[in-house]
């Protein structure tokens, strides 16, 4: 569970430095969205399927249009797939 924890906070950390998260967002929430994210990493979804996931959380945080989400899906990616934040 460790390594799954990590990698969540690992995509916790991408979210944060590529997004200007909202003020209201809480970490909860941030680590609901971080953890789906890997569970559909680990179950083998396409960078295209996560950019989907991604622009619509994107949308239900109230951020303002970006392709954050692209750099965000390319990086959770790679993290996941090489086992968690270094």
């Amino acid at each position: 569970m460790t390594d799954k924890t990590d990698s969540i906070g690992g995509i916790i950390a991408i979210m944060q430095s590529c997004w200007d998260l909202p003020a209201d967002c809480n970490e909860g929430e941030l680590f609901a969205y971080a953890e789906v994210a890997f569970d559909r990493i680990d179950a083998g979804a396409d960078k295209d399927a996560l950019c989907g996931y991604l622009a619509d959380v994107q949308t239900k945080l109230d951020m303002p249009p970006s392709d954050a989400f692209k750099e965000i899906a390319a990086r959770s990616i790679a993290l996941v797939k090489r086992g968690g934040p270094i």
